[in-house]
């Protein structure tokens, strides 16, 4: 997947500016699924633009910067759809706690325990902010129409995803403390 797809995954949902799209990737629903800065985004939106994937209107703001409301174009609704057509592969899992478990045993057990604890709490801070994603989703589960009943799913992955890290964090600290205590 690209960067492209998921901004243009965005904007078929509604137009928005190119700071909510990047509040997006920082806060809302690209938190949990694909991290990209604001600067990635805005450059980004250039290329979509020139592309003609994407196009905007031009809103004037006294004293500053004309706001520009992004649009999927049909061109840009083509490019998605030929992308979501595509089988799409899992992702490798790239974690550096991974690789820090390949080491760690060059440093002391509480170096270890210490960023695995740091990681719980990072999960759980994320748990409680997906959840929040999906609560107008949840609360009308039985009326929400396809569009919005695809956006709870993928949530609920992201919840599901942020309570497994949780649930490891707990394995490796409880295996960890039995082993140091041996």
């Amino acid at each position: 997947m690209a960067l492209k797809h998921t901004i243009l995954a965005f904007l078929s949902r509604q137009p928005m500016s190119g700071y909510d799209v990047a509040k997006e990737f920082a806060e809302g629903f690209g938190s949990c699924f694909w991290k990209a800065s604001q600067q990635q985004v805005y450059a980004e939106l250039t290329k979509l633009e020139q592309q003609s994937n994407v196009t905007y209107e031009a809103i004037p703001q006294p004293g500053r910067l004309d706001k520009k409301i992004y649009s999927i174009t049909d061109l840009g609704h083509q490019e998605l759809l030929d992308w979501l057509t595509k089988p799409c592969e899992p992702s490798a899992i790239r974690e550096d706690l991974g690789v820090m478990g390949l080491a760690g045993h060059l440093v002391s057990s509480q170096v270890v325990t210490r960023e695995i604890e740091r990681r719980r709490q990072l999960h759980l801070k994320m748990v409680q902010q997906v959840k929040k994603l999906d609560e107008h989703f949840a609360k009308h589960l039985s009326s929400l129409d396809l569009k919005d009943l695809y956006m709870h799913l993928v949530i609920r992955r992201g919840i599901r995803y942020q309570e497994e890290w949780v649930a490891w964090c707990d394995e490796a600290l409880a295996a960890i403390g039995q082993a140091v205590e041996r």
